[in-house]
């Protein structure tokens, strides 16, 4: 397993743990780019966007794309039951790190 992919797996790990810590269980791309790049993960709105979709593919997270008085659009990601049990370790999907916490 390379270093690239670890950080891939981990980055989808602590995205769905991110939004599990919201009282409604949602989160946007923006507080989400700022929280990774806190944490030291080279993050930006398209890689954000790529792991939305791909957990979105993998049934961990809904996404819901709320129009902006621009021309974009802000992603928000709405973790779903699927979603909450990989981020407590119960469950897992091959790409997405396992969590060590119990």
């Amino acid at each position: 397993m390379t270093v690239a992919t670890v950080l891939i797996e981990d980055r989808r790990l602590r995205i769905l743990k991110a939004i599990q810590q919201m009282g409604d269980d949602r989160l946007s791309e923006i507080i989400l780019t700022r929280a990774l790049r806190a944490d030291g993960y080279p993050a930006d709105f398209d890689v954000i966007r790529a792991d939305f979709a791909w957990l979105e593919r993998q049934g961990c997270l809904r996404v819901e794309k709320l129009p902006t008085d621009g021309r974009d659009e802000i992603w928000v990601g709405a973790l779903t039951a699927t979603g909450s049990r990989v981020a407590d370790g119960v469950q897992m999907i091959h790409g997405i790190a396992r969590s060590l916490a119990r």
